[in-house]
């Protein structure tokens, strides 16, 4: 049988570009290598364009009914609130920010696209390369597991697109000799989910401190991610510890035997010169990497998948791919920007110059438009529709 698409990868961009090529009739397989979802929270934030790709692809309300809402943000220093987001003045259908493990939001994802065809997701199968024949299709040779680290045979399928969504280390992008712009940036961070004893509920904090930001998300099941910048150039091994860390910054204690997830982990802005390539297309974090802070990588990765489906179900021609992938990556340069600069402004500071810092804020927060403006910012309302002409 000859696949409408091939996906390779099956984190939330695959699968979301998979559910919507399935609901137009198009015959779709996703692989990936892993087995299963995985225990590991990662990503938790997915901003209103994300949560609108979320209710088109049918499980926007499961997904509220699991996550937080977040609706507002306080930043804080030497105990004072300097300045406070409210996210309801954004406008639109989703005035928050939802607060939503990654791996809950795979698992959604996964039912969702079992529903429509329980044969689409190839799980322990690997991408190994592809060709072009003279007809314009794709041969794509996989590796399939026999057993958990069993690799089988080698075997061919035959497509009209492949798309990856494989991820930073992207084996598609290697296979098409694509080389990235960018940069490896110097902050490190490290992280956490621990009980919420701090009584903020479902708002956001942000605790600007001398040695270095702080970040305090809720979670569901009243629980609550911390985010530490612990230096530039910092060892990803560590040793980090995060209770005493948030403890000296913030005041507030965490559970360390309650902690459920703990990673840490380095920040870089890069992106591909293209998207599109033939028959073959990166999306998400294949095509463009963006700095975990500010959370703004999901959202940018479903887009992808809604846009790119769009057009390929309606016969795109070449010049609205490429327009495309030139406005999905201008998308996420703007992204990286916003992630850069919420960086600068986490960073370690010096002592004097603190009461500045701390001064500007509280005027900058006292103004009801630029309030306005970052909330909008930070909810990535401007990513709304970023894509496809005239559609």
């Amino acid at each position: 049988m000859k696949l409408d698409a091939l996906i390779v990868g099956a984190g939330p961009t695959g699968l979301a570009a998979a559910i919507l090529l399935t609901e137009a009739g198009w015959r779709v397989r996703v692989l990936d290598e892993r087995r299963g979802v995985g225990e590991h929270s990662r990503a938790i934030g997915i901003h209103p364009p994300g949560l609108a790709v979320l209710d088109r692809l049918g499980v926007g309300e499961a997904a509220r009914n699991q996550g937080v809402k977040i609706r507002d943000g306080a930043g804080l220093s030497r105990n004072q609130v300097i300045g406070a987001l409210d996210f309801s003045v954004i406008g639109g259908a989703h005035r928050y920010v939802l607060s939503l493990p990654q791996n809950q939001t795979v698992t959604l994802l996964r039912q969702r696209l079992h529903e429509l065809d329980r044969h689409a997701l190839q799980e322990g199968t690997g991408y190994l390369g592809h060709s072009q024949d003279g007809q314009g299709d794709l041969s794509i040779t996989v590796r399939q597991e026999n057993a958990p680290g069993a690799p089988g045979a080698a075997q061919q399928l035959r497509s009209r697109w492949l798309i990856g969504a494989d991820g930073t280390n992207s084996a598609v992008r290697r296979a098409l000799n694509l080389q990235v712009s960018g940069r490896a940036l110097p902050d490190t961070y490290t992280m956490g989910d621990y009980p919420d004893t701090t009584g903020y509920g479902p708002s956001a904090a942000l605790f600007l401190h001398p040695h270095g930001i702080i970040e305090s998300f809720p979670l569901p099941q009243h629980r609550r991610r911390w985010v530490a910048h612990v230096g530039r150039h910092a060892a990803l091994e560590g040793p980090w510890d995060l209770p005493r860390i948030v403890h000296e910054r913030t005041g507030w204690r965490l559970e360390e035997h309650a902690c459920t997830m703990r990673s840490t982990f380095c920040t870089a802005n890069r992106r591909v010169p293209g998207m599109v390539h033939g028959r073959t297309v990166l999306i998400g974090d294949a095509a463009h990497e963006v700095s975990p802070i500010g959370g703004q990588g999901m959202t940018l990765g479903l887009g992808d998948a809604q846009q790119l489906a769009r057009l390929l179900t309606t016969g795109a021609t070449t010049q609205q791919l490429n327009h495309f992938s030139s406005m999905r990556l201008r998308a996420a340069r703007r992204a990286g920007y916003q992630a850069h600069l919420n960086m600068l402004l986490g960073r370690p500071l010096p002592t004097a110059l603190v009461p500045v810092r701390d001064r500007l804020f509280t005027a900058l927060a006292a103004n009801d438009r630029f309030r306005t403006a970052v909330a909008r910012t930070f909810t990535m309302r401007w990513a709304q529709g970023t894509g496809a002409p005239g559609r």
